[in-house]
């Protein structure tokens, strides 16, 4: 019998994590915003990589108290997925995946832990399985049993919140170098760029260098600093429509929250609520635009 093989490539919702994850790195460490671009581009509404993110989502989200209902919900995204455009899709993964090649580097991209993957494997094998003509039947079964488990689970939030604790956990570990080395870069030219900051940044980096060897006045202006800017994320988050703009909000106060104020404030973390403050200042100038 024929195995459904799992492919990264054409999982709608693994590239989208992915992606979503890129958009975080990308706005802490000041670099151009490919990823949201390429969101846009190929999720935006109407498309049909975006028809399928949304059955995608609902089978992640969705929470029922019995196994039975779990296995009737499941049944009804696959028939739902029936109406897709297979051709249409197959068009846009392409397209998907050559705009990523041509943006990243596609082995470090794809090599990026997701902590939902099995999940993500198990809908994926499912919705091929309802195209393909011979199948492994306990192949299936098993994809459908993870499902159910997943949907039917009394333990949502508190996975939920450990997977988001990891993720972050996980981000900071291996993007830690490159924030120290996007803050190295703008202390180096320092005087080049500030005019462009506004007052918050060129607070933080003058406190910052006046500073130097009075660490305990540092850490507590830092320290206020932090609280003042968490929050108002906090109040920008809420009121903010934009998907994508709430994930780079969502992601930047799980990381500014899970900073711990030591003996020294290292560059890393004054990298961090430096590009906090850039976020607060590119979404102020949206809506002053707007208005």
């Amino acid at each position: 019998m024929k195995k459904i093989k799992h492919s990264k490539f054409k999982n709608t919702g693994f590239l989208f994590e992915l992606l979503t994850r890129q958009i975080t790195v990308e706005i802490l460490n000041g670099s151009q915003e490919k990823a949201k671009g390429i969101i846009k581009e190929f999720y935006g509404r109407g498309t049909e990589l975006s028809k399928e993110l949304r059955l995608f989502n609902l089978l992640i989200n969705e929470k029922y108290n019995t196994e039975s209902k779990a296995e009737k919900f499941i049944d009804a995204i696959l028939e739902a997925h029936t109406k897709i455009d297979y051709k249409k899709i197959q068009r846009e993964k392409y397209n998907l995946i050559k705009s990523i090649k041509e943006n990243f580097e596609i082995d470090n991209f794809l090599s990026s832990p997701v902590t939902n993957y099995k999940i993500l494997a198990s809908i994926h094998k499912l919705f091929e399985g309802k195209k393909a003509d011979i199948l492994d039947i306990k192949d299936v079964f098993n994809s459908k049993l993870t499902l159910v488990e997943h949907i039917s689970s009394n333990n949502s939030q508190t996975s939920t919140k450990q997977k988001q604790d990891k993720l972050v956990e996980e981000y900071r570990k291996q993007e830690k170098d490159l924030r120290l080395l996007t803050y190295k870069i703008l202390v180096e030219t320092f005087n080049k760029k500030y005019t462009t900051l506004n007052q918050s940044q060129k607070g933080l980096l003058r406190e910052y260098i006046n500073n130097v060897t009075n660490t305990s006045k540092f850490n507590e202006y830092y320290e206020s600093e932090l609280i003042k800017t968490i929050t108002e994320l906090h109040s920008l988050y809420k009121g903010m429509k934009d998907k994508i703009t709430k994930i780079k909000l969502r992601e930047t106060i799980n990381v500014l929250k899970k900073q711990k104020i030591g003996k020294k404030i290292t560059d890393g973390q004054v990298s961090s609520l430096m590009m906090s403050y850039e976020l607060i200042k590119e979404i102020h100038n949206v809506n002053r635009t707007k208005s």
